[in-house]
């Protein structure tokens, strides 16, 4: 079976869609994250990109915070 590092390894660079799958998340919220000011995406003519290791860095600074100030847990409790 093929991990997701195998699949990062192979492919840097990822359209909204294709990152959206190797996330686990929709395309719309895929798409809404690419149109965030200071989204490290760039475009070849209307299509939009990212650089994996540049998403990865965004989504580390970018982390989700609940409104208790904790961070969102994924296989934690929801509130």
């Amino acid at each position: 079976m093929t991990s997701i590092q195998d699949l990062i390894d192979e492919k840097k660079i990822f359209t909204p869609a294709e990152a959206a799958k190797y996330l686990g998340i929709g395309k719309t919220v895929a798409y809404a994250m690419f149109r965030e000011p200071g989204f490290p995406c760039f475009h070849i003519g209307r299509r939009k990109f990212v650089v994996w290791d540049d998403l990865y860095k965004w989504l580390i600074e970018n982390k989700a915070v609940h409104p208790s100030g904790k961070e969102h847990e994924k296989n934690g409790p929801e509130e």
